[in-house]
């Protein structure tokens, strides 16, 4: 933890947290604003002060006693999954507050008597809201609309704000790739986690599972289609989650993939993954929002959605493609079964059809599940609305898209 004594100053903006920093900093050009965050992770000294002063030691107390420094206009997050950011509007009725959707939410826990959809859904009677919600698509207005079922706040599909900002790799190279797309955890420098078959690191519901058990697809998936490429004479490359660094991805899949040709391809900052993908790319994904969001665009995305298969859970269905939305198992480009020839099988749709069958065949879905605005004009006219100054819909300047 950090140390700030800085004296807190009334602002116009504030941002909730640092994640999506970049990205938000590329539309808005407010220049009265200041961060919020977490005070394990930085704590004002003054504002902490207030904090015992009014008798309580939580970061609800904290974070009413920053707002009543700062007393800004409008507080925007992309942390949509912090419950603290929806305490805005409780504490401070008139705040105009923006949460912007980051990422597919689902009932992961790190207690099995608790997630954050029932805790918003408990709590919006408190007054916890959010004037706007900017979602993914259809998917992610889903489950706000459950989570906030007594809310007052404008839910709008504006797609992932970095999806929409990034333009694709331009290349001369034709030669068509298998790119999986990894979700594997941070296991820090070593790249080594002592308790991976032992520690409980999530739960769905009441059903606690291990790292080894939910990250089993990673390897499962990715063999399978590894060995598919070489029968097919398709370079096989693996896009990661992490940075080089990070050297536990990398050998996660090397042992995964022995005596197969592959590529790695870390995550170096965080326009990478989308810049590296080719439009002609046949790209899988489990159930990674970035997999979603190049869905969207009409790329030729499979979905082995069959991480709960893999854990041996199979009832657990909500980490299926397109769930609720979506209630069929299995359909041409996707599946909820771990087995080889499942994979196979999506993986053939996508190799054998037409750009033209393909974009007929996802229409819908795609339609359905996320949106994309190439720009994000649609974001830019929900800050108009409220009072953000802004540059308008545009590009991701590159100087602010930051390294991992």
């Amino acid at each position: 933890m950090k140390l700030d004594f800085s004296i807190p100053r009334r602002v116009r903006l504030v941002y909730f947290g640092r994640i999506g920093l970049g990205i938000l900093r590329n539309y808005i050009t407010e220049t009265n604003t200041t961060i919020y965050e977490n005070p394990r992770i930085r704590l004002n000294v003054w504002v902490a002060l207030r904090m015992l002063l009014s008798g309580k030691r939580t970061e609800y107390a904290y974070y009413r006693a920053f707002l009543r420094w700062t007393r800004p206009h409008a507080v925007i997050t992309m942390e949509d999954n912090n419950i603290t950011f929806y305490a805005t509007k409780a504490i401070s009725p008139t705040c105009k507050t923006i949460a912007v959707q980051n990422g597919v939410r689902n009932s992961h826990s790190h207690a099995a008597d608790s997630d954050f959809k029932h805790d918003l859904q408990r709590l919006n009677k408190e007054g916890y809201d959010a004037d706007i919600i900017a979602t993914l698509g259809g998917l992610g207005s889903n489950f706000y609309r459950d989570a906030l079922s007594d809310s007052r706040a404008r839910l709008i599909e504006v797609g992932h704000l970095m999806n929409n900002a990034l333009t694709l790799a331009s290349t001369s190279d034709t030669n068509r790739r298998l790119v999986y797309i990894s979700k594997f955890p941070n296991r820090g420098a070593a790249g080594v986690d002592p308790e991976w078959d032992s520690k409980i690191i999530l739960y769905l519901g009441e059903v606690g599972l291990t790292a080894r058990q939910y990250y089993n697809i990673e390897a499962v998936a990715a063999r399978a289609c590894a060995v598919m490429a070489r029968e097919y004479s398709l370079p096989f490359v693996v896009l990661g989650k992490r940075p080089e660094w990070q050297v536990g991805e990398r050998n996660f899949f090397a042992k995964h993939l022995a005596e197969l040709p592959w590529e790695y391809m870390p995550s170096t900052y965080q326009a990478s993954s989308y810049e590296s993908i080719r439009p002609d790319d046949i790209i899988v994904n489990v159930d990674s929002t970035l997999g979603y969001e190049l869905f969207a665009r009409g790329l030729r995305v499979v979905f082995v959605a069959a991480r709960m298969h893999a854990a041996e859970h199979p009832e657990i269905v909500e980490h299926r493609f397109g769930y609720p939305l979506i209630t069929d198992a299995s359909g041409p480009y996707w599946t909820s079964e771990s087995s080889d020839l499942e994979i196979r099988r999506v993986l053939q749709t996508a190799i054998s059809v037409s750009n033209e069958e393909w974009s007929t065949l996802t229409r819908n879905n795609r339609q359905m599940l996320f949106h994309f605005d190439q720009g994000n004009a649609l974001f830019c006219r929900e800050l108009d609305r409220i009072g953000i100054s802004n540059t308008g819909p545009r590009l991701w300047t590159r100087e602010l898209i930051p390294r991992n």
